[in-house]
């Protein structure tokens, strides 16, 4: 009896590993969004702010952006549907929202931010190669 029970348990196992591997497994954050990591400078001197530098870069938890302007690094969360598109909603700043855009030669060589409650939409180049 008892080695019939492990054999079952043995089988379920097996076939719990083959179901979880046949399924698509989502990509960790280091992986998906290594072509969008790098600096990015903004210009908002417009709206009355100042020049920034953002640094885009992951952990292996997720996607992070640190303005020079800032004390310490957000996490940004991808809005779904999208490898592209992100958003972080700030307690003192509000709503933030990163779009990543590719030149001609199909590199992320800009990176847009809104931020509408703080009057702010500009498109920053990125300056890390």
């Amino acid at each position: 009896m008892m080695k019939r029970l492990m054999n079952i348990l043995a089988l379920a196992a097996l076939v719990a590993a083959l179901s979880y591997a046949a399924v698509p497994q989502e990509k960790k954050a280091p992986d998906k969004y290594a072509a969008l990591c790098g600096q990015y400078r903004f210009d908002l001197t417009s709206v009355g702010g100042p020049v920034v530098t953002a640094k885009f870069y992951t952990e292996a938890d997720g996607f992070y952006v640190w303005a020079d302007t800032s004390d310490n690094p957000d996490k940004i969360s991808p809005v779904e549907g999208s490898d592209t598109k992100f958003f972080l909603d700030d307690p003192n700043e509000g709503h933030w929202d990163f779009e990543f855009i590719k030149d001609d030669k199909g590199k992320f060589s800009k990176c847009r931010i809104i931020n509408a409650g703080a009057g702010i939409d500009s498109t920053g180049d990125r300056i890390d190669g």
